[in-house]
């Protein structure tokens, strides 16, 4: 039988983080899962009409099973007193099966921003901080508080995932702000790995679990600030992966013990010219 696992997830209003947590609930349903996923959704706001709706009509399940609305991501305060206090209702439930919620198996930090993609004369300082925040901060402040968490389930340890870009090693014209932030990421990631590996010693308790932590980084995708021009040009020469793609990928590693890790991969159209000279 699979054993109930949770997930928090941030980006669910967008494409790729949707696409997230649908994978995640489809492999509930497959006999090589060994895990069964309640996915909570935390952020601004919620998976919006365009996104859940199928040929109009809204489904009958959404894909994740609590949605917590933080008006600030990049609030500390704001973010670890939503997630402190739902779990907290957990550990006071009367129902065995709600307690046993009150746990964290999987990180999942895919919510971000484009912004500033224009000559660099144009991008404010205030433009740059804002991409940072969003892209770097809030992945921090929700890993530094999965960590304190993962450290009170004594050896069980946990997994975060960080939904990078294929732009913070092969930016293209015009994406300082975005592309700086996806390489700073990495940075993140790494140090992360590595403090897993330690969570005893680096959340100063008693934990003797491992915390796998890596990076996806998608290839072209599709998106609503393409323009139409650029969405044609990108289709006809380069290709897309569609965000279901990388849903299941990320669900593939997800589902994996947290004794493996794969540290940093890319998922990409075979034809984009991201190796050698195009």
């Amino acid at each position: 039988m699979a054993s109930k696992k949770v997930c928090v997830l941030t980006g669910a209003s967008g494409t790729i983080g949707y696409a997230i947590a649908k994978a995640l609930k489809a492999s509930n349903k497959t006999s090589e899962s060994a895990y069964h996923w309640h996915i909570i959704v935390i952020g601004r706001r919620p998976p919006p009409p365009s996104i859940t709706d199928v040929d109009g009509e809204a489904p009958s399940v959404l894909p994740y099973d609590v949605f917590l609305k933080v008006e600030d991501m990049t609030k500390e305060d704001l973010v670890t007193s939503a997630l402190n206090d739902h779990f907290e209702s957990l550990q006071n439930h009367d129902e065995p099966e709600m307690k046993a919620l009150n746990r964290l198996d999987l990180l999942v930090n895919c919510a971000g921003c484009s912004l500033g993609n224009e000559p660099i004369v144009n991008v404010s300082a205030d433009t740059f901080r804002e991409v940072m925040e969003i892209n770097l901060v809030v992945p921090f402040i929700l890993s530094r508080w999965a960590f304190a968490k993962f450290a009170t389930q004594g050896d069980e340890g946990g997994r975060i995932i960080n939904i990078g870009s294929v732009a913070r090693e092969a930016p293209r014209l015009n994406m300082v702000p975005y592309a700086t932030s996806k390489f700073a990421l990495t940075g993140l990631t790494r140090s992360f790995a590595l403090d897993g590996r330690h969570l005893g010693q680096t959340t100063k308790s008693d934990a003797t679990g491992i915390v796998a932590v890596c990076q996806i980084n998608p290839g072209n995708v599709r998106s609503s600030i393409m323009s139409p021009e650029e969405m044609e040009r990108r289709e006809k020469e380069e290709g897309f992966v569609e965000p279901d793609e990388i849903g299941l990928y990320v669900a593939n590693v997800a589902n994996m013990p947290n004794s493996v890790n794969v540290l940093e991969s890319t998922v990409m159209p075979t034809r984009m010219p991201l190796v050698g000279r195009g």
